[in-house]
């Protein structure tokens, strides 16, 4: 249980999105502890999303199936990653900013406002609550697991997304010690590009499909 727990976490540390982008941004941009911050924000997210779960699964299940949820949560969703990628393209760094707001002519923002970035950019992608339940329906119920062992279970993946979410804001602090500010802001327009083409694709999904 533990193992298969590892090996999921595995799986989705490796998967190309706006949460992973985020992370990076926050790392490179302002260092270890924004990028922790981000990480931080979607591991509180995810928990609570497991926790809830587990605990109303059959009530969540039903929600997702009322008519028009998945177009409306998808749109809003889509609407949030629009509006935090626009944030990261269109910022402008102010050298007549206070010292604490401005490092090297790179805007700076509080841990906390890192935190809420990665809270909601989790908690609003309507992903987030399918894949859980995915799994829950997939690996949990097939397996008949107590309590007991679905907590080993999401222990084992959640803790693995915690060890490779660190590594991420760490590597991309190292990144950061090689650019210039310029570089930087370069990199944030284009994190803040694609967070915005996640948003566009999202949103069309949802009305292409109706």
């Amino acid at each position: 249980m533990f193992l298969q727990g590892v090996l999921f976490g595995i799986s989705l540390s490796f998967l190309i999105g706006p949460l992973l982008f985020a992370v990076v941004e926050a790392g490179i941009g302002q260092g270890f502890r924004a990028g922790i911050a981000v990480a931080a924000g979607i591991w509180i997210s995810d928990v609570l999303f497991v926790g809830a779960i587990l605990w109303s699964v059959d009530t969540l299940a039903a929600i997702t199936e009322i008519d028009g949820f998945k177009h409306w949560v998808g749109i809003f969703g889509g609407a949030v990653l629009l509006v935090f990628g626009a944030g990261s393209f269109f910022s402008k760094s102010s050298q007549k900013a206070s010292a604490a707001l401005v490092e090297n002519g790179i805007e700076k923002r509080s841990n906390l406002a890192w935190w809420l970035r990665g809270f909601l950019l989790n908690t609003i992608n309507p992903g987030t609550i399918f894949f859980w339940i995915g799994i829950i329906s997939a690996v949990v119920v097939p397996n008949l697991w107590n309590k007991q062992q679905t907590l080993i279970f999401f222990g084992g993946m959640l803790g693995t997304l915690v060890l490779t979410d660190t590594l991420k804001a760490w590597a991309a602090k190292r990144i950061r010690q090689f650019l210039t500010p310029q570089h930087i802001r370069q990199i944030q327009r284009g994190i803040g590009l694609m967070l915005m083409m996640f948003g566009l694709v999202l949103i069309g999904r949802v009305l292409i499909g109706g």
